[in-house]
């Protein structure tokens, strides 16, 4: 039996001891390479330069990609590491960047490691913008990238043309070491992801990454694009949950703050070895920024799900996207499908989410030739990716009717397409000529909206009349493309107010502040604009009288000190000759009471920016003078509210002054 066991013995540990000189052999093997401090150590490897120079000997040093094709630029066998891939191409289309793919296989994967856009897996999406950073760059026209990507078995590098166009110059350098011996087993290989949510219109937060696996996340680029060109989703702050846990394992201050950078973001454009802005857009509401986690990986175990709310609360709507780069233990889940070539094309215009869709509206003659069409082959513009196509000749014209409106006077969107065979449309209202579309366009695309200020509506609904009166010389034919239309009311702001505060708002937690329901002295029935009171920190406080911008925002920053962590009334007054109901509008930064007639009839408590018609009740107006009261409290940032009243037909007077000014209407 003992000459039966020493041999056996005798093997195991020969086998073990090849295991762990292979295993840490390999390992020595990568940091003699990528590591600097052994710069000088003879090398354990071949470097071998893949590239698209001329075989000829000429100076043709590209290949060319055909339409709709999938280029396999090389596929090698390992053990290796790439540690340089550098491209450079020629391409008429202008969305290039989103529309041609990087995919990458590693050790004969049928599902690749990595699938991204060109533009996004260099740093930039939105368009192209130079930047140097160690692992990424684009530089004169060229995109490089030093993550080095280990491999044992293969590597496969594929390119996706999907721009509807050949790519007839494609330039390539990638390096690679061919290795001696085995890749240790803790070394994990390179991924990257890309996710795009064209409208963050929902509740929960924006989810970069959500894998399983064993690895650690080592850079994130993300390209952001607001609807209302504001930056306010800067504010929401970065969750990550490791290893399953149902709390955040990495809880940050905000999408800013995870960046580097502060509250001065979206101001000028810098970039740094680990951490920048690489581009700024106001006029668009564009961010693009990158963080590389090379001192600080995130490593997981079992599972990672990485995620950022779009705005404090998740209450901001905009178009994310995002890359995010990472090393894990193979094989890793498999990918969701990629997005269709046409709704990764950057928003060129931007619908605030509002509109009324077109295949929605009310048509006459309801004979209309018209159908809905498919429009994601086209850009990510389009609500619902549809339209409207509607089929007309010369001279012919229809309405649009809208109904069920309630406000004197609106602004009207109307949001359209241009197109190879679209025509010129005059709109009208009430027999006057108000607008046109030129729907003339080589190529079909978003043309935005056209705007129809300041439209009075005498009843309930109105009709808008559109002449199809030409066509620009190169279109062939005189369609019309809807998207839809957005109506806002040409608002009227209570005119003047008397403001008093500060008065303390003392906070518990985040979300228990006791200042907007402690009782204050404007509150009491017995209203003095006269007298003074003791508000925050001691200070002695008296009644402001405040005119209303014509915007609405009334802005309580200017007006008081401190600002933050307090409360303040505002007090108006509204005279009706008869009692009727009608609807009450605010907006607050941040929570709000309002009062009418000493009754409280509207409670928020919660942290938001400020917007008009936030809210809205019903109110009871009674003949004569009516009290309105409202009590804003801040927690830090913006201060300020908007408030009107719907007085279709001029019903009410308003003054803040109707105690003390004898000359208003009693």
């Amino acid at each position: 039996m003992k000459k039966i066991l020493y041999p056996i013995v005798f093997l195991g540990i020969c086998c073990l001891f090849l295991m762990t000189g292979c295993e840490s052999g390999g390992s020595a093997d990568l940091e003699k390479i990528l590591n600097p401090g052994y710069l000088p150590y003879l090398k354990p490897s071949k470097l071998i330069l893949l590239s698209s120079y001329d075989t000829t000997g000429g100076n043709n040093d590209f290949i060319s990609i055909p339409t709709g094709k999938t280029q396999t630029l090389f596929k090698v066998v390992g053990p290796g590491i790439i540690t340089r891939v550098w491209f450079r191409l020629k391409s008429e289309d202008p969305y290039y960047l989103r529309r041609i793919l990087i995919k990458i296989y590693w050790d004969n994967e049928t599902d690749p490691s990595v699938e991204v856009p060109f533009g996004d897996f260099f740093g930039n999406g939105f368009e192209y913008k130079q930047y140097t950073t160690p692992y990424l760059s684009m530089s004169s026209g060229g995109y490089t990238c030093f993550f080095p990507m280990p491999f044992e078995k293969s590597a496969r590098f594929d390119i996706v043309n999907e721009t509807g166009q050949p790519i007839p110059e494609f330039f390539y350098q990638v390096d690679y070491h061919k290795m001696e011996g085995y890749l240790s087993r803790d070394i994990g290989y390179f991924h990257a992801f890309w996710k795009r949510d064209i409208r963050t219109d929902y509740d929960s937060n924006y989810v970069l990454l959500n894998v399983k696996g064993k690895g650690h996340i080592v850079g994130v680029n993300m390209n952001i694009q607001s609807y209302d060109k504001s930056f306010s989703f800067l504010e929401g702050d970065e969750k990550v949950y490791v290893d399953g846990e149902k709390k955040p394992s990495l809880y940050g201050t905000g999408t800013e703050d995870y960046f580097s950078s502060g509250w001065y973001f979206n101001k000028g454009e810098y970039a740094g070895p680990y951490n920048g802005l690489i581009l700024s857009d106001d006029s668009l509401g564009r961010i693009a920024a990158y963080r590389f986690h090379i001192y600080d990986p995130i490593s997981f175990k079992r599972s990672i799900k990485f995620t950022f709310e779009h705005g404090t609360g998740n209450k901001d709507i905009a178009d994310y996207s995002s890359t995010i780069y990472w090393y894990q233990s193979e094989p890793h889940q498999k990918f969701p499908p990629i997005l269709k070539a046409g709704l990764r094309i950057p928003l060129r215009t931007a619908n605030s989410g509002t509109i009324i869709e077109a295949e929605k509206l009310s048509y006459i003659p309801a004979t209309l030739k018209k159908k809905e069409m498919e429009m994601s082959a086209y850009g990510a513009e389009w609500t619902g990716n549809k339209q409207l196509l509607i089929e007309t000749r010369l001279n012919e014209n229809f309405s649009i009717y809208l109904d069920k409106l309630i406000e004197s006077r609106y602004n009207i969107n109307i949001y359209y397409s241009k197109g190879p065979d679209y025509g010129n449309v005059g709109i009208y209202f009430n027999s006057t000529k108000i607008g046109e579309i030129h729907g003339f366009s080589p190529e079909i695309i978003p043309a935005g909206y056209i705007t129809l200020p300041g439209l009075n509506n005498s009843g309930t609904a109105m009709a808008l009349k559109f002449v199809v009166e030409g066509k620009d010389p190169g279109s062939t034919g005189y369609n019309i493309g809807l998207e839809g239309i957005s109506l806002t009311p040409d608002r009227h702001y209570i005119p003047d107010w008397y403001i008093v505060g500060p008065f303390p708002n003392p906070i518990k937690k985040q979300n228990i502040r006791y200042g907007l329901d402690s009782i204050f002295p404007p509150e009491t029935a017995s209203l003095d604009l006269q007298g003074g009171f003791t508000g925050a920190k001691g200070k002695l406080i008296t009644w402001k009288y405040v005119q209303t911008p014509e915007n609405g925002y009334v802005d309580l920053t200017k007006l008081f000190t401190p600002n933050k962590n307090v409360v303040c009334y505002a007090v108006t007054y509204i005279y009706s000759d008869k009692e009727m109901l009608t609807p009450l509008y605010v907006g607050s930064d941040d929570g709000i009471k309002v009062f009418f007639n000493n009754k409280e009839i509207i409670r928020y408590l919660g942290i938001r920016i400020a917007e008009p018609d936030q809210e809205m009740r019903i109110v009871k107006v009674k003949r004569g003078w009516n009290k309105l009261m409202l009590k804003i409290e801040n927690n830090c940032g913006g201060y300020a509210f908007y408030a009107r009243i719907l007085d279709r037909f001029k019903d009410f007077q308003c003054s803040a002054k109707q105690n003390r000014d004898s000359s208003v209407k009693k």
